[in-house]
C-alpha cells in the first residue's frame, strides 16, 4: 500500500556550507588582480556563514514560500557539519533526513564576489563524494509528491559508474510514484568530473526526470563539451559562454532535452532569463503526484521569460536555485506554466539584491504582491525566425499550447 503524500517537496542531494565574505570595494573593479594582490592585506566585511547548496538554497527557500518541504542530504561529524546542522535547526528546525556522518568532511564554498567581477567559488565537496543510493531517505521521498535532486555533477558516488547511483535513485522515485526534478552544476572540466562522458550518464538519468531544470552552460557542456570548450576558448575579459550562446542553441538545448525523455525542459539563462520547453499530453501525464492541473496549458509550450528588473544587483550565489523554487512553489500549487514561469523569475530576481541565496524570501504573498503590481521585466529581443512577443514572454516557432485563461 502505497504511503500518503503528505509532504509536498523533498529536496535531495549536495549540501555545504556556504561562507561569503563581504568585499568593502565600492566602485566595480576591471580585473580580479587590482584586488587579490599576494602580500597584500584586504580589508574586508561581515562574513556570511549560511547553509548552502541546492538542499539549502532551493529546499528551504521552497519551505519559507509555504510548501511543506524536508531535506536530504550528508554532512561529515567536524566544526563545519556541526555549523550547518545548528544553523537548520536555529532557522528551519530539524531535519530528519539530514544526516551527520562519522569521520568524514562538510562540503564547504568560499564565494568570492568582487563588484564587477564574475563571482568565482573556492569548493570542498566533502561528504557529499561518497553520498549514495543507501544515504536517501525513502520513507519521505514516499511521501513528497515531488522529488528535487541538485548537483549530482560535485557528487562523486553519483556520476561514477556512468550515473548508476542516481539513476537507481531515480528510478526508486518514479516506482513510488512521487515526481522526479533534477538540477545539475557545471564541474570544473580539467576535473575527473570534467572528463566523464556526459551525455551518456544523461541519456540514463533524463528519462527518468520529469523536469529538468539546468542552466544553459551546464547542460550545453553536457551534451555539446566541444561546442562548449570551442566558445570557452575564444572568451574575452568578464565574459561567458552563456552570452554566445544563440537563442535557436538554447531552444535546441530544450528540445533535445524532450526528445530523451523529460516531458518538461526548463533553462536558466541568468541575466536573459527562462527558457521553458514542454513535451505533448501523454507525456505529462506520466509525472507522478505533483502534475500539472491543466495539461491543455502545459502541453506543447515554448516560452522565453526575461528577468525582472531588480532593486540593487549585489550578488548572483543561490539565484538559479532560488528560480527554482519559486517554479516548484508554483507548480505544486497547481498554477498555469506563465505563473510558474512569473514566480520563477521573481525569486530569482529577489535573488540577486542579497548576498547569500535565502534571506531575500519573504514569502509567496511577497512575490505575488510584486507580479500583481505590474513589475517591469528588462528589455530583452529575439530577431531570430518564428519568435515573437506576447504578454511579457517572447514565445518561440514550436509554441502550440493555451494560454492561460
Amino acid at each position: 500500500m502505497s504511503p500518503k503524500k503528505d509532504i509536498e517537496i523533498v529536496a535531495a542531494g549536495h549540501t555545504c556550507l556556504d561562507l561569503i565574505p563581504a568585499f568593502t570595494i565600492k566602485d566595480k573593479v576591471d580585473k580580479m588582480t587590482d584586488v587579490l594582490v599576494p602580500g597584500k592585506m584586504i580589508n574586508m566585511g561581515k562574513c556570511v556563514v549560511v547553509g548552502g547548496g541546492p538542499v539549502t538554497n532551493a529546499g528551504v527557500s521552497i519551505r519559507r514560500l509555504g510548501v511543506k518541504t524536508e531535506l536530504i542530504g550528508k554532512v561529515g561529524d567536524d566544526d563545519f557539519g556541526k555549523q550547518i546542522i545548528c544553523w537548520y535547526e536555529e532557522h528551519e528546525g530539524h531535519f530528519k533526513g539530514i544526516k551527520m556522518v562519522k569521520g568524514e568532511s562538510t562540503s564547504y564554498t568560499i564565494a568570492i564576489c568582487i563588484p564587477g567581477i564574475d563571482r568565482f567559488y573556492l569548493h570542498h565537496c566533502g561528504a557529499n563524494d561518497t553520498f549514495g543510493y543507501d544515504d536517501m531517505d525513502f520513507d519521505l521521498v514516499g511521501k513528497s509528491k515531488l522529488m528535487l535532486f541538485g548537483y549530482p555533477p560535485w557528487m562523486k558516488k553519483i556520476y561514477n559508474n556512468n550515473g548508476a547511483e542516481l539513476t537507481k535513485i531515480l528510478k526508486k522515485t518514479k516506482e513510488m510514484g512521487t515526481t522526479t526534478v533534477l538540477d545539475l552544476s557545471l564541474p570544473d572540466i580539467n576535473s575527473p568530473a570534467g572528463q566523464c562522458d556526459w551525455k551518456s550518464i544523461l541519456t540514463d538519468w533524463i528519462p527518468y526526470s520529469d523536469i529538468m531544470v539546468p542552466s544553459a552552460e551546464e547542460i550545453f557542456y553536457f551534451l555539446y563539451k566541444d561546442k562548449f570548450i570551442e566558445k570557452k576558448n575564444k572568451l574575452g575579459p568578464k565574459e561567458t559562454v552563456l552570452d554566445h550562446m544563440s537563442v535557436k542553441e538554447i531552444s535546441d538545448l530544450g528540445k533535445d532535452m524532450i526528445k530523451m525523455g523529460t516531458p518538461i525542459a526548463m533553462v536558466k539563462c541568468g541575466c536573459r532569463g527562462l527558457y521553458l520547453r514542454t513535451g505533448n499530453k501523454d507525456q505529462l501525464k506520466r509525472l507522478g503526484a505533483a502534475n500539472c492541473k491543466d495539461l491543455d496549458n502545459w502541453a506543447n509550450r515554448e516560452l522565453w521569460f526575461p528577468v525582472y528588473q531588480e532593486e540593487e544587483f549585489v550578488g548572483a550565489l543561490g539565484s538559479g536555485d532560488s528560480a527554482i523554487a519559486g517554479f516548484l512553489s508554483a507548480f505544486v500549487r497547481g498554477m498555469s506554466i506563465e505563473n510558474c514561469l512569473r514566480y520563477a523569475n521573481a525569486a530569482g530576481s529577489m535573488n540577486v539584491t542579497v548576498p547569500d541565496g535565502l534571506s531575500w524570501n519573504k514569502g509567496f504573498e511577497d512575490l505575488t504582491r510584486r507580479i500583481k503590481a505590474g513589475w517591469k521585466t528588462k528589455d530583452m529581443t529575439i530577431n531570430e525566425s518564428g519568435w515573437r512577443k506576447e504578454r511579457e514572454f517572447w514565445v518561440g516557432p514550436d509554441n502550440r499550447g493555451k494560454w492561460e485563461s
